[in-house]
């Protein structure tokens, strides 16, 4: 079983992919579709502020378990 720690290690690896991505997708250099349909700038603004407001909840857990 994985620490907590190592589950907070985890998430923060994944946001920077995900922040990532999102990056490459807002300036061009990664094009999303999903059955043939380009997903919309509305909804990565949407995944961006989720993955923020997830990460700020793994930020309070983190500083309450400390």
């Amino acid at each position: 079983m994985e620490t907590h720690a190592e589950i907070v290690q985890r998430w923060r690896d994944l946001r920077t992919m995900l922040i990532d991505q999102l990056e490459m997708f807002e300036t061009g250099a990664l094009t999303l579709r999903s059955n043939g349909v380009n997903i919309s700038s509305e909804a990565i603004v949407d995944l961006r502020r989720s993955i923020l407001e997830f990460d700020a909840l793994i930020a309070k857990d983190e500083a309450e378990a400390r």
